[in-house]
């Protein structure tokens, strides 16, 4: 396979890395876990409740926990989407109304919604300008869009201590995510999240890399080593207005 089948973009790998839940879910898990510092979905969550929205749209709702928080705690009517069926069945499970479908075509019309929301997706986009557009056409005048994502150099330590280095440019970034959303936002500004993953045993590297999309071989190379290991974080979320 050559190094575009492993790009974050690429649609045959997100359909097969979304179809189940388990590796998500486990990378999720002992991130949550093992995070110290700032909480990216804190922020982002923060971000959709202090507008105080009545009816909230969220891109790419994974299992659907995020969603069901702005349920309970915001008391917003809240969508759900995913492109994975696996995904919307499982928000479903929870009570709330979802649907299979793709953010580039979203199926609803316009200014149906107070606040759209995308945590950790955009990258995951061919067409993000078309997505971002498809996110302002469901929002109403003045409201609001939140989306989080990743820098660059996200847990680029982690990669460094295995000896496999890599050069990442996202197609959606910490760096390159405002001009983008300025083509269809205003007064777009950003939030960063940033902490320090550690590391304290092999094993819970070892789990961590192994649930990663693009490089889980390396969970092989792990070493044995008695120091925990700290692995710097950075996320970005993105606050606009239409």
């Amino acid at each position: 396979m050559s190094e575009e089948d492993f790009k974050l973009d690429n649609p045959m790998l997100v359909r097969w890395e979304f179809a189940s839940e388990e590796r998500l879910e486990k990378r999720n898990a002992i991130y949550r876990r093992l995070v110290e510092g700032d909480n990216a979905e804190e922020v982002l969550f923060a971000a959709v409740k202090e507008f105080a929205p009545t009816r909230v749209l969220e891109v790419g709702c994974g299992a659907g926990g995020m969603a069901e928080r702005v349920r309970d705690e915001v008391g917003a009517q809240i969508v759900a989407v995913d492109s994975s069926e696996r995904m919307v069945e499982l928000t479903r499970q929870r009570g709330i109304e979802s649907y299979v479908a793709d953010v580039q075509e979203l199926p609803f019309g316009d200014g149906e919604f107070d606040c759209v929301f995308a945590g950790w997706v955009l990258y995951h986009v061919l067409d993000r300008a078309r997505a971002i557009s498809e996110c302002a056409r469901v929002l109403r005048p003045g409201g609001r869009f939140a989306t989080a994502t990743l820098s660059d150099e996200n847990m680029s330590d982690l990669w460094d201590f295995l000896g496999s280095p890599r050069d990442r440019i996202l197609g959606f970034s910490s760096s390159n995510g405002a001009e983008q959303l300025e083509q269809c936002f205003v007064n777009v500004h950003t939030r960063e999240a940033n902490g320090v993953v550690v590391f304290a045993t092999p094993d819970d590297m070892t789990q961590f890399v192994s649930a990663n999309i693009t490089r889980a071989h390396l969970a092989a190379v792990v070493p044995e080593f008695t120091e925990p290991v700290q692995v710097r974080t950075h996320h970005t979320i993105f606050v606009a207005d239409k």
